[in-house]
């Protein structure tokens, strides 16, 4: 008999992006490792009806009340917490899994059905290196407060309830997983939350080789926002000399200072501030980049870094937070975050390096698109998390 599993996803769908996209993801791989309940909101309840129907999955759509903000989310678990008793009253489940949320911060409350369960993947322990704050300008303010406030709601007892009774945990990254009680650690795994596309194309198209002595090709994809620090890949390239190209794509509060900095370091002309573009024109880009930069200083995941290795581009980021977890020394850079000055020092000298040789960031980008779709596949996660389940099931 398959196990009844009940999954709690505030973010699903199958036409959604970022965390509804993955919401998804899990409970499709769910549904072939026993008979899921689903219970999410109706964001996507058309495209989720249908999709869920034609694997059997039922759904319960939950409509979330009141304001934005925690409050809502809040609300919303503790309306699924009075549905999933209801339920699990009616015909029990074997296990509950909550997927989304993708962060500690709001309670895994349908873990006190006391039955096996996973939590996650979870993240929020993530802050900003020590010394980098004020590489945020106006940002650093709200940023301190956020670090301030993630060690306060890691104390709430329904968030060290929810810890404590989860047979599993999934964190996405070391530097949450340091940030969380040591008596927990060892019922957690390390699981990047972002997946690539599922893609029958097995060869990429043919990249233009640069020619020699032309410009080093850099590109940024993602949200434009402080802690993504592009003004330290400025500072980098202003070290690095004339001959480089960077495209950045994508909008968000941040773009209107980053032109304002570039302006002030004369790299004007070197630097394209493109806004967002269509999602179709983004594999035109990859295919011109030579290196795609991500210099996040706080970030859970990173589905960009993905999706530049899927598309066969070495990555330059920090080893700190969700990129530690996707980038490895054969598929991309790694610059250390010791101090902002060292930092803006160890990117140039990539760069520098990668312009004299190409062939370098060519061996990269051949190891980074297989690692990308062996690693992070939709089948290489739900691989485990059948495994998990089985694991948690037998073990109670």
């Amino acid at each position: 008999m398959q196990p009844r599993i009940l999954m709690v996803a505030y973010a699903c769908g199958p036409d959604g992006t970022g965390e509804h996209w993955l919401g998804w993801g899990w409970a499709r791989e769910a549904s072939q490792h026993g008979e899921v309940t689903l219970m999410t909101t109706p964001k996507f309840r058309d495209s989720l009806s249908r999709e869920a129907a034609r694997l059997g999955i039922t759904c319960h759509f939950v409509a979330p009340t009141g304001a934005e903000g925690w409050g809502r989310k809040l609300r919303w678990q503790k309306s699924v917490w009075d549905l999933a008793r209801e339920k699990h009253a009616q015909k029990p489940f074997h296990l509950v899994h909550q997927t989304t949320f993708h962060t500690f911060r709001v309670p895994f409350r349908c873990a006190d059905l006391n039955i096996p369960s996973l939590w996650g993947p979870i993240a929020g322990g993530e802050s900003v290196p020590p010394g980098f704050y004020g590489v945020l300008g106006k940002s650093r303010w709200p940023e301190r407060f956020r670090a301030a406030l993630n060690r306060l709601c890691l104390l709430h007892p329904c968030v060290q309830r929810s810890l404590q009774k989860s047979s599993r945990i999934f964190v996405s990254n070391r530097t949450s997983l340091a940030f969380f009680p040591a008596r927990i650690r060892s019922k957690c795994r390390l699981v990047a939350p972002n997946a690539v596309q599922d893609s029958k194309e097995d060869n990429l198209p043919a990249r233009p080789p640069r020619p020699e002595g032309a410009p080093l090709r850099l590109l940024y994809v993602g949200n434009c926002v402080a802690t993504r620090a592009i003004p330290l890949v400025l500072e980098s390239l202003r070290l690095v000399g004339p001959s480089f190209r960077l495209t950045v794509v994508g909008g968000g509060p941040s773009l209107a200072d980053w032109r304002v900095r570039a302006k002030q370091l004369d790299l004007e002309k070197q630097v394209e501030f493109l806004g967002p573009q269509p999602k179709e024109s983004l594999p035109g880009f990859y295919r011109e980049a030579d290196l795609f930069v991500f210099p996040a200083l706080r970030d859970s995941g990173g589905s960009a870094l993905l999706e530049a290795m899927e598309q066969g581009v070495p990555v330059l980021c920090f080893p700190w937070g969700g990129p530690a977890e996707m980038v490895s020394e054969p598929t991309g850079f790694l610059v250390g975050v010791q101090s902002p000055a060292e930092t803006i020092r160890g990117m140039a000298e990539v760069m520098t390096s990668l312009r004299e040789n190409p062939a370098w960031g060519r061996r990269k980008a051949e190891a980074a698109r297989p690692w990308a779709r062996e690693q992070f596949s939709w089948r290489r996660k739900g691989e485990l998390l059948g495994q998990t389940y089985r694991e948690i099931l037998l073990s109670t």
